[in-house]
C-alpha cells in the first residue's frame, strides 16, 4: 500500500466564506464503487426479480440509513460521471461527456473547480479533506491534464493511498482509527474522507476477453492486478463442475435479454452475440466482483463500529459512478441509455438519519451529492450547481425535491426522464430518438417514439442543447477511428472459441 503525502492547496487558499452556525459538524465518509448497478445490492433483492448478489457490508448501510432507489448517474461513463459527483455540475457544458475530455478547455474547467471542487468546498467549510483510491477525474492535479494524479485540482489536501482494492479499505480503516484516537481540542476539525474503489470495474476486461480462453492484459503496474483478478475469477468458475455451475451458481439470463425493438441504428452496434452459457457466466463473474468490493468496504465499516463515539458523529454516503449492463439487451458494460448502466445505488446513513428507509424520488447522484452533503455538513454551497439538496429528506425533515424531469448525459446521447417516461436523443453519428414507457415496459424492450412524437418533444425541451459543447470535426473523426479499431478487435476475439 502506497501512502502519499499532504497536498499543498495553493490556488485553493480562497477568502473565507460565512459559515452557517452549527454545533459539532459531522464527519463525512463517501464510499464509491465503479460500475455497480442499482440492483447489485442484496438488501434490495426484494425490489428486483432475479437478484444474484451478496453484499453483506453494503447491506449494513442500507439497513442503517436511507436508500434513494431511483437514482440516475449524470453520465454512464466514468470520467464525466465522476466530474459531476465532485463538482455538482454536468460535464457536457464543459466538453466533458466522454473519458478523453478532448473538447474541455482547461482554463474554463479549473476556474469552476476553484469554486466547486468538493475538496475545496469542504476546506473552506473548515474540514480536513482526504481522498484515497481511484481518481479518474479530468485535470485532477493542480497542473496538467492527468486524470489519475492525486486530486489536488479538486481541493483535496491529502491523497492517503493510491490502492484501489483491499488496501484502500485497510488504509481508510487505519485513518479512521487515527481520527478516533486523536485528542480533541478546540482547534480540531471534522473530516471528509473519500474511498474510491475500483471494482466491480474489472468486468470490463472480462467483457473484452469474452470467449477467448486466454486473458490478455497488462503485465506490470496497477493494471496487472485487473488481469490477475479476472484470471482468478475464471479459475474459480473452472473449479466448479460445469453441470453444477450452471444448475446452482450461474444466474439466469436477464428478463430483458432481448434486443430493443426499434432501437435506432448506430455507427457501432452495442449488441454482442455470445452464446447463452457465456452470458450466464459473465453475469456470475460480475456478481463475484461485486462481492469482492463489498468485502473491501467492510474494513471501513468495521473501523467505525470499533469507535462508536466517532461513528455517532459521522455520515456515510455510498454510491457508484455508473452501472453495468449485465447482459440486458445482449449488451455489456456501460454508456447506453438503459437503466442497468444509468441507475446506481445512493445510500445515506449515520448521524440523525433514520434506519431502513427507501425513497423512490427521481434523483441524480452526480449533481445532487455535493448540495446534499454541504447542507448535511452545515457549510456554504458553491454559488452554482446543477443539482438539488436531498438533506431534508435524508434527515427526515421533509420530502425529497420533486422534479418535473431529470436530464442526464451520455457519450453520444442525452436523456430526459419524467414520471415513468424516458426520452433519448442520440446526438452522435446517425442521430435518432427513443421513447420508452417505464411503467408498462420497465425492461426498455420497445421504442415507442412513433405515435408519441408530441410527448417526446415535450421531454426534449428539457435538454439544454444551447449549453452543450459540440464535438469538433477532429474529435468526431478520432472517435470514429477509435470505435472502428475497438470493433475490429472485439470481432476477432468473438470468433475464437473457448468455454
Amino acid at each position: 500500500m502506497k501512502l502519499l503525502t499532504k497536498i499543498t492547496l495553493g490556488a485553493f487558499a480562497l477568502p473565507a466564506m460565512q459559515v452557517v452556525a452549527q454545533t459539532t459538524k459531522p464527519n463525512i465518509i463517501l464510499i464509491m464503487t465503479d460500475q455497480q448497478s442499482y440492483n447489485a445490492i442484496s438488501a434490495h433483492a426484494d425490489m428486483y426479480g432475479g437478484s444474484y448478489f451478496s453484499t453483506p457490508n453494503i447491506d449494513r448501510l442500507a439497513k442503517e440509513g436511507i436508500s434513494f432507489t431511483r437514482t440516475y448517474c449524470a453520465n454512464p461513463v466514468s470520467v464525466p460521471s465522476r466530474f459531476a459527483l465532485f463538482t455538482g455540475m454536468f460535464g457536457g457544458q464543459y466538453g466533458i461527456r466522454e473519458n478523453q475530455c478532448a473538447e474541455a478547455d482547461e482554463t474554463e474547467v479549473r476556474a469552476m473547480l476553484a469554486q466547486n471542487g468538493m475538496g475545496a468546498v469542504f476546506n473552506r467549510g473548515g474540514y480536513e479533506t482526504y481522498y484515497g483510491g481511484k481518481v479518474h477525474l479530468p485535470f485532477s492535479a493542480k497542473e496538467g491534464k492527468s486524470k489519475f494524479a492525486a486530486p489536488a485540482g479538486y481541493g483535496f489536501e491529502t491523497y492517503f493511498t493510491d490502492d484501489e482494492r483491499d488496501g484502500l479499505g485497510v488504509a481508510a480503516g487505519k485513518l479512521i482509527e487515527e481520527k478516533a484516537t486523536q485528542p480533541q481540542t478546540a482547534g480540531s476539525k471534522p473530516f471528509l474522507l473519500v474511498a474510491s474503489f475500483l471494482n466491480p470495474h474489472d468486468i470490463c476486461l472480462e467483457s473484452s476477453t469474452n470467449l477467448s480462453s486466454e486473458v490478455i492484459g497488462k503485465k506490470e503496474g496497477k493494471k496487472s492486478l485487473i488481469t490477475q483478478c479476472v484470471r482468478q475469477m475464471r479459475a474459480r468458475a473452472a473449479a466448479i463442475d460445469s453441470v453444477e455451475f450452471y444448475r446452482e451458481h450461474a444466474p439466469a439470463l436477464p428478463f430483458n435479454f432481448a434486443k430493443t425493438d426499434g432501437f435506432p441504428d448506430m455507427k457501432k452496434s452495442p449488441y454482442k452475440d455470445f452464446p447463452d452459457w457465456y452470458w450466464r457466466k459473465y453475469r456470475w463473474t460480475y456478481g463475484q466482483l461485486v462481492a469482492l468490493v463489498d468485502s473491501h468496504i467492510g474494513h471501513i465499516l468495521d473501523a467505525l463500529d470499533r469507535h462508536p463515539e466517532l461513528k455517532r458523529n459521522t455520515i456515510i454516503v455510498f454510491t457508484s459512478d455508473h452501472g453495468e449492463m449485465q447482459g440486458a439487451h445482449h449488451t455489456v458494460t456501460k454508456n447506453l441509455p438503459y437503466d442497468e448502466c444509468q441507475r446506481v445505488p445512493f445510500i445515506f446513513c449515520g448521524r440523525g438519519i433514520a434506519h431502513g428507509e427507501r425513497d423512490n424520488s427521481l434523483v441524480c447522484n452526480g449533481t445532487d451529492l455535493l448540495p446534499t452533503i454541504c447542507q448535511l455538513a452545515g457549510i456554504p454551497l458553491p454559488a452554482k450547481t446543477d443539482g438539488l439538496s436531498l438533506a431534508d429528506r435524508v434527515l427526515g425533515r421533509g420530502k425529497a425535491p420533486q422534479r418535473k424531469a431529470l436530464y442526464t448525459e451520455g457519450d453520444g446521447f442525452l436523456n430526459v426522464i419524467s414520471g415513468t417516461n424516458k426520452y433519448t436523443l442520440f446526438d452522435g453519428k446517425n442521430s435518432g430518438e427513443m421513447y420508452v414507457d417505464l411503467k408498462s415496459d420497465n425492461g426498455e424492450l420497445k421504442n415507442i417514439i412513433s405515435g408519441n412524437e408530441a410527448k417526446a418533444q415535450t421531454l426534449k425541451s428539457f435538454i439544454p442543447l444551447e449549453k452543450l459543447k459540440p464535438l469538433s470535426a477532429k474529435v468526431k473523426k478520432e472517435k470514429v477511428e477509435k470505435n472502428a479499431k475497438r470493433t475490429e478487435k472485439q470481432t476477432g476475439k468473438v470468433q475464437r472459441k473457448g468455454h
